[in-house]
C-alpha cells in the first residue's frame, strides 16, 4: 500500500464512517462469541493485516491481540496507539511464524485479496487456530467495482460471498455465517467509483475513495452502518448485494450456532 495511504488510515479510521462501520460489525460478532464462551483465562487473538492497529486495540477488551503486518509503517503507527505484541511478516513467506493451535481467534479483514494464493492464506489462518476457533475474513465484492482504487491498495481480485464460501471450505473451515456488507449504499459507491474510473485511470496517482465528508453525513453513514450490524448480528439475515463480504468460520464442526 502506498505509504500516503497508511498515513491516512491511521488519521482517519477512528472516527471515517467506513472503517467505523467494518469494525463495528466485526467486535460486535467478537462480543457475540465471547459471550458464549465459557470463563477461564484471556484468550489470544491474532488481527493479520491489522494496518495502523485500531481495531487489534478494540479487540484487546475481549482477547490478547497480536497484531500483524507486512508494512514496518503501519506497525509503527500501531505501535504509537499502545499495542505491544506485534509482529511484521513477508505477505509471500509463508509459513505464518506461529505454532499450529495458537490462536482461539484469527482475524483477516481485507488481507486475501492482497495475496496471489489466497488459499494457502486462509489454509495457514486455520492452521494456527485452535481447534473450535474462529476466523473472521472480510473481502471486498464485486470485479465491477473494480478501479484504480483496488490497485492502488494492491488488490488481485474482489469477491463474491460464493467465491469467498468455496475459499473457505477448500482450506477445510466451517461456515458460520457470511453476507454483503455496505448495502445500502452500494449504488451511490457504484455511481462514484464508475465515475472517478473515467476521470483517474492511474493508480499512482488515483485520489483516495475515502473522501472528506461533513461531520454530519459521516455520522448518518455510521448509523447506516448500525443498522446493517443490527439486520445481520440480530436479526441473522443476509444482504444481496454490498460493497464487502464479511465471513465467520469455525476450525472444526461447531456443536451448536452460538451466534
Amino acid at each position: 500500500m502506498r505509504p500516503d495511504l497508511i498515513r491516512e488510515l491511521f488519521e482517519k479510521e477512528t472516527t471515517y464512517w467506513w472503517n467505523v462501520s467494518k469494525r463495528e460489525m466485526v467486535i460486535s460478532l467478537v462480543r457475540d462469541m465471547v459471550r458464549n464462551q465459557q470463563p477461564g483465562n484471556r484468550k489470544i487473538a491474532v488481527d493479520i493485516g491489522c494496518g495502523t492497529g485500531f481495531t487489534a486495540l478494540t479487540l484487546e477488551s475481549y482477547y490478547h491481540t497480536v497484531g500483524v503486518d507486512v508494512s514496518r509503517e503501519a506497525l509503527q503507527f500501531s505501535k504509537r496507539r499502545g499495542l505491544k505484541s506485534l509482529c511484521q511478516i513477508n505477505q509471500d513467506c509463508f509459513p505464518l511464524p506461529f505454532k499450529t493451535g495458537a490462536f482461539d481467534l484469527v482475524l483477516a479483514l481485507d488481507v486475501i485479496e492482497h495475496i496471489e494464493d489466497d488459499l494457502r492464506t486462509l489454509t495457514e489462518c486455520c492452521r494456527i487456530l485452535k481447534g473450535g476457533g474462529s476466523l473472521i475474513v472480510t473481502v471486498p465484492a464485486f470485479m465491477m467495482l473494480w478501479s484504480p482504487w483496488d490497485d492502488a491498495l494492491g488488490h488481485r481480485r474482489r469477491y463474491t460471498v460464493s467465491m469467498l464460501a468455496e475459499k473457505v471450505q477448500q482450506a477445510d473451515l466451517t461456515t458460520r455465517r457470511i453476507t454483503y456488507m455496505f448495502f445500502f449504499i452500494f449504488p451511490l459507491a457504484l455511481l462514484i467509483r464508475g465515475t472517478k474510473k473515467l476521470i483517474q485511470r492511474d493508480a499512482a496517482s488515483y485520489s483516495s475513495d475515502f473522501i472528506p465528508l461533513p461531520k454530519i453525513l459521516n455520522s448518518f453513514l455510521i448509523l447506516v452502518g448500525g443498522l446493517e450490524r443490527w439486520i445481520i448480528t440480530k436479526l441473522k439475515l443476509k444482504l444481496p448485494l454490498g460493497l464487502s463480504v464479511i465471513c465467520v468460520t469455525t476450525k472444526g464442526k461447531p456443536h451448536r450456532e452460538s451466534f
